[in-house]
């Protein structure tokens, strides 16, 4: 999918970055942190799409693995090949894209990324991931 990212065609990307502290074993759909510690959504400027994941664990995992995943209002989306991202001790840094009006938002909607972990991720209390959530406005 060459043209996910092509804003002549499609209209303005944004990234936008998230982070995750201390991940434990066992978590389920936590929300990671918009940048600046301050919530856990992004509200859109305008409509458009979500067309990618970007994500880095910061700390070396030895076993188990992070799974990322988009999310509107908290709710994970359920989209047909919505973009996830997995990490884990093979895959320190991974990310997932979807074509441009796979996965929508309107203006004002609030978007943010989640992680679910394995029972078995090592070392665990101390896993930092970092995140990036692409999404393409629609053009004008």
């Amino acid at each position: 999918m060459a043209d996910t990212f092509d804003a002549g065609k499609f209209g303005a990307v944004i990234g936008i970055p998230f982070i995750f502290s201390n991940a434990t074993t066992g978590m389920t759909n936590s929300d990671l942190t918009f940048a600046g510690g301050g919530g856990t959504l992004f509200t859109a400027p305008g409509p458009g799409s979500v067309i990618g994941i970007s994500a880095r664990s910061n700390t070396a995992l030895t076993a188990g693995s992070v799974t990322l995943l988009t999310h509107a209002a908290g709710t994970e989306h359920t989209d047909s090949g919505a973009p996830s991202a997995v990490v884990d001790a093979t895959n320190q840094g991974s990310y997932g894209t979807i074509r441009p009006g796979a996965v929508t938002f309107a203006a004002g909607g609030t978007l943010g990324l989640s992680l679910t972990t394995t029972t078995t991720l090592d070392p665990t209390n101390s896993a930092d991931v970092d995140a990036v959530l692409f999404v393409q406005l629609n053009a004008s």
